[in-house]
């Protein structure tokens, strides 16, 4: 496994206490191991929470979508539209924030977070039905990676809230800084001086690691400020560093411009054009986005 060296992770494992994975994705991860679980298995665990529900049947109707019929209930959403993969990677991501209390404002906080998370998730889909076929990411996987990808910051707050709400300050304060540069002079202080190298791409490999997720998603909270990371799962991470740096354009996320990395395009064999013009679609129309965002950042 890429994340952390065992006898780090074990040392710091002493000193900090991870949150628990949420009860829900909990549910939704052991379904997603189980080779017979069907639609309805799906949609009873979705329907214990009325909220991810909404949000599910919700997004299952935006314009995204464009399905001109009904949708009354999960499994219209599970059958009609979205797919299996879809909704139970979305589900998962969804469920997954549920842990965090993290402060609300600046570009840290939890509105920020979600709004990027949300965004880069539709993004990260949309590019990935763009890749050739043979070389695309299961369904739903892109949707799941782009909500997860920044985790690292929501679970920095869980841990040292005094040094994340000084990052939270410092980055609102130094926009122009890339926030990995700022991590470091933060994370040095106080007791998160263990930590002082991994910064939030690393700490959040590190959560999704004990909480078993998919090496996929694993792999790419480790690597996505990583252009030049090219080792196994490399899809995901690059279509997240392009999905970042297109969301700058839109002042959204923690790119360090809007200027495409060209090995990213050259990995995921997507062409510059072609990703200008589907996140043109989508920022044409984002207000189940935007709506969606508000909701997961209110838990």
């Amino acid at each position: 496994q890429p994340i952390l060296a065992g006898e780090i992770r074990r040392r710091i494992e002493q000193v900090y206490e991870l949150p628990p994975m949420p009860e829900m994705a909990r549910r939704i991860l052991q379904l997603r191991h189980n080779p017979d679980a069907s639609v309805a298995d799906l949609a009873a665990i979705v329907e214990l929470d009325p909220s991810l529900a909404a949000q599910v049947v919700r997004y299952a109707a935006s314009p995204f979508y464009a399905y001109r019929g009904k949708i009354n209930s999960i499994q219209d959403a599970i059958t009609r539209v979205l797919g299996f993969d879809m909704v139970m990677n979305m589900a998962l991501g969804l469920a997954t924030g549920r842990s965090f209390h993290n402060p609300v404002e600046g570009p840290l906080g939890l509105h920020a977070f979600w709004r990027h998370a949300v965004y880069t998730a539709a993004l990260v889909q949309m590019l990935a039905k763009r890749m050739p076929p043979q070389a695309r990411p299961q369904p739903g996987m892109g949707y799941l990676a782009g909500l997860l990808h920044n985790f690292g910051f929501l679970l920095l707050g869980h841990l040292f809230p005094p040094e994340f709400k000084l990052l939270n300050k410092l980055v609102a304060a130094h926009p122009e800084s890339p926030v990995t540069a700022l991590e470091k002079c933060v994370l040095g202080m106080g007791q998160a001086q263990n930590i002082l190298e991994m910064g939030h791409a690393q700490i959040g490999a590190w959560l999704m690691y004990s909480w078993r997720m998919p090496d996929e998603i694993i792999v790419t909270l480790q690597e996505h400020h990583n252009p030049d990371y090219s080792g196994e799962h490399a899809t995901l991470p690059h279509l997240v560093m392009i999905a970042d740096h297109l969301l700058k354009s839109l002042d959204i996320g923690d790119a360090p411009d809007a200027g495409l990395p060209l090995r990213s395009l050259e990995l995921t064999g997507l062409s510059e054009d072609t990703v200008r013009a589907l996140a043109e679609q989508l920022f044409e129309d984002c207000s189940s986005l935007e709506l969606m965002a508000r909701q997961l950042a209110m838990g």
